[in-house]
């Protein structure tokens, strides 16, 4: 695929021949071309705890943490419990679950490196311990299927080639090139064609996977699966819960709970007087 977009990033940059008195700067065609292979490759565990600690607290900017230990202690507790079940139990500084006090705001996020953040109006949302399992549940499957440093690789291959294309417009502008970039419809929509735009979030298939794989995790550590579809039916239309790239949670919710068909539901009664307790201080 990089192969690919390299030698079409090429024919737009030189599609005229040597003897047309063309002036070619190879070294800096094979810059581009050594730095959209790099952002193909994959970040270390290192790599991807810094990038997820620089994420994190750029998002830290716009959002208060929540003030309360024991709630915080609380949604680590469940967090650390299903980061253990999962296929990847260990990362490079572990999991981090943090919540943000956010009552208006129902959304959860999972960044490179381990660290998930819930807001208290989602933690609102859920009405035993399962449900709120369910959803870290989510974010930690997310992270063990690398869909957040793989977001941020296609973001960075796209801004490549678009500062790529960018510099060719300014130094190679002839009436090839412009007549190659005017049949797309313009070098901006030409960098469309080459790479898909990574869009806010994650596609409706990630999501589908990261569903998938949160009813093994809750499996493996003993939740009930059968309320993954219950939390996720009263994210219709609110905060993550609306329609778009995020598919919409009633068809997701249904879709699981064909999954879950076999299911017998579990006695959660003791999980359910711990959840009280802890969220009658929220």
């Amino acid at each position: 695929m990089t192969k690919n977009i390299v030698v079409l990033l090429m024919l737009v940059l030189f599609p005229v021949s040597l003897s047309q008195g063309f002036s070619l700067d190879l070294g800096k065609v094979l810059e581009f071309g050594k730095n959209i292979s790099k952002a193909s490759k994959s970040f270390s565990e290192e790599e991807r705890y810094y990038i997820g600690r620089a994420s994190g607290a750029r998002l830290l900017v716009d959002h208060q943490l929540l003030n309360q230990k024991q709630l915080q202690h609380y949604v680590s507790a469940i967090g650390q419990t299903l980061a253990m079940a999962s296929a990847r139990p260990e990362l490079y500084a572990g999991y981090h679950f943090i919540v943000l006090n956010e009552p208006e705001r129902v959304n959860a996020y999972a960044v490179p490196g381990g660290f998930i953040f819930i807001t208290t109006g989602l933690i609102a949302k859920a009405v035993n311990e399962d449900e709120l399992a369910a959803v870290l549940a989510h974010e930690v499957a997310h992270l063990v299927l690398d869909h957040p440093i793989n977001s941020i690789k296609k973001q960075y291959t796209d801004q490549l080639l678009k500062d790529a294309l960018s510099e060719a417009s300014k130094e190679f502008i002839s009436e090839d090139v412009l007549m190659l970039a005017n049949l797309a419809g313009g070098l901006d929509k030409l960098s469309g064609m080459l790479v898909d735009h990574a869009a806010q979030g994650y596609s409706r298939s990630k999501e589908k996977e990261a569903d998938l794989e949160a009813i093994h995790i809750l499996r493996t550590a003993g939740y009930d699966p059968l309320y993954f579809p219950q939390v996720l039916a009263k994210l219709s239309g609110i905060g993550t819960g609306q329609s778009g790239t995020h598919g919409d949670p009633l068809k997701r919710a249904e879709a699981i709970t064909k999954k879950l068909s076999n299911d017998k539901p579990l006695d959660i009664q003791k999980r359910g007087d711990r959840f009280r307790r802890v969220m009658a201080k929220l």
